[in-house]
This record gives C-alpha cells, sequence and structure tokens, in this order.
C-alpha cells in the first residue's frame, strides 16, 4: 500500500494524529476545533508554561471555549507538548508559527525555518505538512520544500505532501470562528490538496482549494492589503473632514446606505493587529525580485505609520481648546488593545500614540478591563490604572484608543473634564465643548 492510502485509510477510521506546531492565537483554536471533534491532536510548542496549562485545561486564548478546552484535554484528544521529536508520532503536521517583519519591514522567516527543520528532522514518511502562518507568495514551494526534503532526506509528493492555508482569524468576532470560516487550500501536487481538503473538513466547514500553494498565499495577502487600503483611505478622509468640520462617522453611516458598490471602514488611532499593518508588506518584499514597485502599499503604509503622530497632535490641539498643553498634562488613555473587546495590544496604535504623548512629556496612565500590562515601541511600561470616578475628573483629558463595549460611555463623558474619542464611543452624545472626535 502506498503512503498515500496508508494517510487516507487513517483518516477515514479517524485514527491519525495532527500534530499542531504553535499553540498561539491561532494554532490552539485550531487544535481545539479538531480535538472537539474527537480527533487526536498533539500541540507542539517552545514555551513550557503554554504547553503545561494546555495540558492542565486552563485557557489563555479568548477565542476558545473554556469548557470546550477543558473537555478535549479531560477526554484525552489534545496534548501539548516542548519535545518536537514526537513529530515521528504525527500523521499531519500543521504548523501556525509568528512570521513577523524586521525594523526594515523584511519578513522574519526564522519561525517557519525552524519549524521546517523540526518537522524534517522527526517526520516520518507519509506525512501531510500545512503551513497556516502568513507569508509571500513561493514560501511554501521554494522556502519550506527544500528544508523539509533535506532535513528528511524524503521526496514531496512521493513520501510527504506540503500544502499552504492561510489562517484567517478574526480574534473577537463572535459569528466566525475557526469552524465555520471557509478555508482556503494550495498545494504542491493533486494529492496533497486532496489529502488536505478531507484532513481539515473535519474540523472545518468548507474548504476551498487553489490551484497552487502560492495561489493560497496571495489570498491572504490580497485579503488584507485591501483592508490595510481602505482604512488607510478612511483615516486620510477623516482628517480632512475635520479640518472641514464635517463628522466623518455620520458621512460612513450614510454612505453605507448604498446597497450596492460601497464597503464601510472606519477610522481611528491607526491600524494594529498581527495581520493587517503586516501583511502586505511580504508582498513588497517579494515583489522586488520582480523588479515591481507596490505604489499603493507604500502609500496606505505612510498614512497608517502618520497616523498616531497625528492623533498626538488632536489631543494638543483639544487641550489647547482648554489653555492647556499636553506638557504636564494628565492623559488618560482608555483601552489599549488592537480592536474592541479582545486581549492583544499586537500593533496596538494606542501604544504609538502613548509614544508620541510621552515625548512631548505628557503625564500618561491607561486602563483596559483586558489588558493589565504594557510596554510601548520605544520601551516605556505602563500598568493599567483602576478607572474611578475620581480620577476621570482628576485627569485633563481623556483619550479613547479602544471601543471596549466594557466602557461606560455616559460615566465617561459625565466625569472627564475633556474626551479625545478616536473610535466614535461617544457617538450620539453631542457636547463640543467636551468631545473632540476624530
Amino acid at each position: 500500500m502506498e503512503f498515500k492510502d496508508q494517510l487516507l485509510a487513517k483518516i477515514e477510521k479517524n485514527e491519525e494524529v495532527i500534530g499542531i506546531l504553535g499553540l498561539g492565537y491561532v494554532g490552539l483554536p485550531l487544535a481545539v476545533a479538531f480535538a472537539k471533534k474527537g480527533l487526536n491532536v498533539l500541540g507542539f510548542e517552545k514555551t513550557a508554561d503554554k504547553a503545561d496549562r494546555v495540558n492542565k485545561g486552563i485557557n489563555y486564548i479568548g477565542d476558545v471555549e473554556d469548557d470546550e478546552l477543558k473537555y478535549s484535554v479531560e477526554k484525552g484528544f489534545l496534548k501539548a507538548t516542548t519535545d518536537f521529536s514526537r513529530i515521528k508520532e504525527c500523521d499531519a503536521v500543521l504548523i501556525c508559527v509568528p512570521t513577523p517583519l524586521d525594523k526594515f519591514k523584511k519578513p522574519d522567516m526564522s519561525y517557519i525555518e525552524a519549524s521546517c527543520i523540526d518537522t524534517g528532522k522527526y517526520m516520518k514518511k507519509g506525512t501531510f505538512i500545512s503551513l497556516e502562518s502568513t507569508t509571500y507568495p513561493t514560501t511554501t514551494e521554494n522556502f519550506m520544500k527544500p528544508i523539509i526534503e533535506r532535513e528528511s532526506g524524503m521526496v514531496c509528493e512521493k513520501e510527504f505532501w506540503l500544502a499552504f492555508s492561510p489562517e484567517r482569524v478574526d480574534p473577537g468576532n463572535f459569528t466566525f470562528k475557526t469552524e465555520n470560516t471557509p478555508k482556503v487550500l494550495g498545494g504542491i501536487g493533486d494529492d496533497a490538496v486532496k489529502i488536505g481538503k478531507i484532513l481539515y473538513e473535519k474540523a472545518i466547514a468548507q474548504v476551498y482549494p487553489v490551484s497552487s500553494p502560492r495561489v493560497a498565499e496571495m489570498v491572504k495577502i490580497l485579503e488584507n492589503t485591501f483592508r490595510l487600503i481602505n482604512i488607510s483611505l478612511i483615516n486620510e478622509m477623516a482628517l480632512l473632514a475635520g479640518k472641514m468640520n464635517i463628522d466623518i462617522w455620520e458621512v460612513i453611516e450614510a454612505a453605507k446606505t448604498k446597497p450596492f458598490g460601497f464597503t464601510p471602514f472606519y477610522p481611528g488611532p491607526g491600524i494594529g493587529g498581527h495581520c493587517i499593518p503586516l501583511d502586505p508588506f511580504y508582498l513588497e518584499y517579494i515583489a522586488k525580485n520582480y523588479n515591481f514597485d507596490l505604489t499603493m502599499i507604500n502609500t496606505a503604509g505612510h498614512i497608517n505609520n502618520m497616523q498616531p503622530h497625528r492623533m498626538s497632535i488632536k489631543i494638543n490641539t483639544a487641550l489647547n481648546r482648554h489653555k492647556k498643553s499636553v506638557n504636564g498634562s494628565k492623559i488618560l488613555f482608555l483601552g489599549v488593545a488592537y480592536k474592541a473587546d479582545i486581549n492583544d495590544e499586537r500593533e496596538s496604535p494606542a501604544l504609538h500614540v502613548i509614544d508620541e504623548v510621552c515625548k512631548k512629556q505628557g503625564d500618561v496612565m491607561y486602563h483596559d478591563p483586558y489588558i493589565p500590562h504594557i510596554t510601548t515601541e520605544e520601551g516605556r511600561k505602563f500598568n493599567s490604572v483602576e478607572l474611578t470616578d475620581e480620577l476621570l475628573s482628576s485627569v485633563d483629558c481623556v483619550v479613547i484608543t479602544t471601543n471596549h463595549k466594557a466602557f461606560d460611555v455616559k460615566r465617561i463623558v459625565e466625569k472627564a473634564k475633556l474626551i479625545v474619542d478616536l473610535k466614535n464611543l461617544t457617538s450620539g452624545i453631542h457636547d463640543k465643548e467636551k468631545i473632540y472626535k476624530l
């Protein structure tokens, strides 16, 4: 029996072991999605604390249900380990590791490289491998395949199968989660697609095959480039609208009544998160190999990068209304997560705005019910303060940088002297003397 047939027979009988490398925002929800269906999942983590917490059924990811994790662990369907040699026990290896950019916006491929080395070194013949980490097109074919073949001594398409299936995690989205978000899948060869589709469909409602890994890689980049450009556009429009004394939020609400040809995007202090500010620049990196300039991505990136500085100017202007300067003023930031109702401050624009205000000698503090501690891009450390009436009334300015539902807007408006609302949390409250909007 061929390796492919052996693997498909295992999958058909639910006897396969699924290895997931990286148990973070992508890997843990995926692991639980498979495990709660009764499949055997082995999670691999470099961080011993994370592996230990998983094995104890202790959740640390907002998008994972506590009871689902506990059930998966208690039933023995999900285990975690720091021993990467156990990859040899796995029939499928799904790689969910970070792919950050360095300060020059060049992709840091070290995590993917290490995962490929570990997988190649320990995997058995007949293993299916899928990369879920966001990366530039051609990564699967030109970067991963040679490493895995070198480390394993095996031949792709004969002794193992390799695919790319981008993660589409949207933290805090209660409608679309791992299980009901369509899964794009591109493989090296038809067999990789066939195996991957059957495997993923055990946990995910819809799998959408494409013709190659590079198409699947480009899909994720296109999705987030679309969002980057449109958010940057509305940020620029908001700045102009402010100069013209036009409420951009009212404009958007009116524009979105059009039933076709318009998709609403919303302004803010910048673009945060692990995807939108980063993913388009993977494409810029690879485009240089083709002597191609991505002018629109560069322009959108420039607008976004300037937004925190422009927001600090907004704060300064608002304080000037009250005959104060940033220097020496007590400024309270509400929300440092990159989006509402999550505990993730990665690439959060709020951190950049805080740095800008600190450079102007503002006396900064913050409150976020989901994030107890932060370290800004420039290394400044803060602890979340308690949001008391006394604090709200004592500070010179309250800056709303994340629109958490937990914030009591009426109370904030009542107690604060001055509010700079960068997320339209005070929608419907008309107090132009107190509230200064983006």
